[in-house]
Parts: C-alpha cells; structure tokens; sequence
C-alpha cells in the first residue's frame, strides 16, 4: 500500500559542540568537562546541578535533552527540554546556532534513526509474515512518534501497520492523523483513502482517492483505485472514464488486459454489447492465457444471442480450462439456442463428470 523507502536525512552542524565560555556557572563547566571525556553520569549530574543555578539558560536544557533524555530514549522529557529552552527565547543561540535550528535538528536526526529502523523491521515482518515482528515496528513507529508527532509519514505507515494487525480502529485514526497534518500531499490522502476503502467506508474514501490523484494524475495505483472504488459504489459513468485513463497510464501488457477486461464487465451491466466485446477481445488479445477474459467474452455473445459467436469462445474456455463445469454448461446453453438439443445434453453430461 506504501513505498518501503528508507528516509535519509543530512543534518549539518548537529554534533554538540563544548563551548567554554566566561559566563558559565561552575556547575556548568563541570558538566562541559563530563561531556567531552564521555563521562555521561557525571554529565548528568552537573548538568541538572546547572539548571538548578542557571534556570534561564536554554543551553543547558539543550544539553540536557540531547546527553541526558535522548540517550536515556525519554523521548517526551527531551522535548520538554527542548521546547522550554524555546520558550525562554526563541532567538537565543545555543552551541553557536539559532535554538529552534539545533533542536529541529537533534529531532529530526534521531526520528530519521528510529524511523529507518522501524522501516527495516516492517519489511522484515512483510518477508517473514510474523505478527510479533509486524507489532514490534508498530511499537517503534509509535516511539518514533514520540520523537517528533509532527512528521505525517510516520501516522501513514503506521495506519498501514495497525490495518495488517487486524486493528482497523487505529488503522483510521493514524490514516486521519496523517491527513490532518499534510492535508495537501499525495500520500497522506492516497492512504486514507486506501484504509477508508479497506475498512468498508467506500464512498467515503472517494473523496481522498479523487483528492491524491488530482495531486498526481499520472499515479497509477490511485488512478485504477479511484475507478475500482467508482465501481464498487454504482457509479458506473465515472468507473468507464477512469479505467479508460488508467489503460492510457498502464504500459504492463498484463495490467493493461486486466483493465479492459474490468472495462468490459461496466459496458457488460449497461448493456454496451458491442462495447463489452469490443474490450474483452483486447483484454484477450494482450493476455491470450487469461479465462477471465475468455468468459467474459463469451458471455457477451451470448447476451447479445450472438449463438455461434459465444459456443466458440466457450470450445476454447473448455480447452483451456477443461476442468471447469461452468463453460460445458456455457455451451449448452448455446447449442439449445442453436437447435441442437442433443449436442446440449452431451455437454451438459460432460459438465457432470468433471463436478457441474
């Protein structure tokens, strides 16, 4: 349902620097000295010993939540810390840059980390169908989350892994989330869309599948959605022209066939005969192993009592697929069209033998 594409980031200037200046307390100090040695626990101690003399210093809460919180994964106190050393002074400099710059980015490079390692355990959960490993990436895109709630792709991905989970409630609430945050781009509305219609709520989803591909138009999933969904929900009119702009999207010959077959059943329930035959003998001209197709045209024919036309079509459904009592029965029912009751009834003792 989604791109499986690890996110990578370039942060510049993200390294804590260890800036010794006059004006800091003593408490402070000591805790640069703890830092640059890597004596974290020491660090720790004089660096909340700071804060209790220094309690307008936005540094100091930086420090704090990048050596203390973030490697403690105390997600949330980080960007207390964070947003507090905002809150004191939006323009104040910290480490030498802006603090809403080093900030910014110290979230943004440790939800990248985590975000890509929750990306690795859910392909891996994909490969290996493992529901255990499926919730473990749930876990770590929800701690992902903590990092940094403001990232929309995050919500997206996790949508994708609660619907597999079989938790549809959460599926959509993430999906939603998602859309609230970026309501414009392709991808929190493609996936909306997607739960929505996963979920039952078809007509509902439209709504978000027509808004991704007005935002790419030339994005093949959407575009055969959309028409999918038209389909599904009686719109018929709409479902033609939609399938018609997905075959002129599809260079896959398989593809292509499938959608002129799909395009075929809609001119088959308006009774488009011609239009029906017309399409599901392209869909067998590009896929000549595809029954489905076969069917389809056979059925055409013999809606439209085209009598011969059809009994060809179903002489090679039953050479194809000679198992399938469904195209003897075919065939007798045009051969009784015919004339030919005793020609019929062979037939129809045939679909018995193979299970009719």
């Amino acid at each position: 349902m989604f791109p499986r594409k690890i996110t990578s980031f370039i942060f510049i200037v993200i390294a804590p620097l260890v800036i010794w200046s006059c004006g800091s307390s003593a408490e402070y100090t000591s805790a640069k000295m703890a830092i640059e040695k890597s004596n974290w626990a020491e660090a720790e101690e004089y660096l909340f010993k700071a804060l209790e003399v220094e309690p307008a210093n936005a540094e100091v809460m930086v420090q704090i939540g990048y050596h203390v919180h973030a490697k403690k994964r105390e997600w949330t106190e980080m960007n207390k810390m964070f947003n507090q050393a905002i809150d004191i002074d939006p323009s104040a400099k910290v480490l030498g840059r802006p603090v809403t710059e080093i900030t910014k980015n110290y979230r943004s490079m440790f939800w990248a980390e985590n975000y890509n390692k929750a990306i690795r355990k859910y392909n891996e959960s994909r490969k290996s169908q493992d529901k255990s490993a499926l919730q473990s990436a749930a876990d770590m895109f929800n701690e992902t989350l903590a990092i940094d709630p403001s990232e929309a792709q995050t919500y997206s991905i996790l949508a994708n892994c609660y619907y597999e989970l079989g938790d549809s409630e959460k599926a959509v609430e993430n999906a939603k989330k998602s859309h609230e945050l970026m309501p414009n781009e392709f991808r929190s509305n493609y996936t909306l869309g997607q739960i929505l219609a996963l979920t039952g709520q078809k007509e509902n989803a439209i709504t978000y599948i027509e808004k991704a591909v007005e935002i790419e138009p030339n994005e093949q999933g959407a575009v055969k959605q959309l028409a999918g969904l038209y389909y599904e929900t009686g719109l018929t009119e709409k479902s033609i022209k939609t399938f018609e702009l997905a075959i002129k999207q599809e260079p896959d010959k398989a593809a292509k066939a499938n959608l002129y077959f799909n395009l075929g059943v809609l001119h088959m329930q308006l009774k488009n005969f011609q239009d029906a035959e017309d399409n599901f003998m392209t869909a067998y001209d590009l896929n000549p192993n595809d029954t489905e197709a076969l069917i389809g045209i056979a059925q055409t024919f013999e809606n439209a009592e085209k009598w011969r036309r059809a009994s060809k079509f179903y002489r090679e459904l039953i050479s194809l697929d000679p198992d399938n009592p469904e195209h003897y029965k075919g065939m007798a029912r045009t051969l009784i069209k015919q004339g030919d009751p005793e020609g019929a009834t062979r037939y129809l003792q045939k679909s018995k033998k193979v299970g009719g």
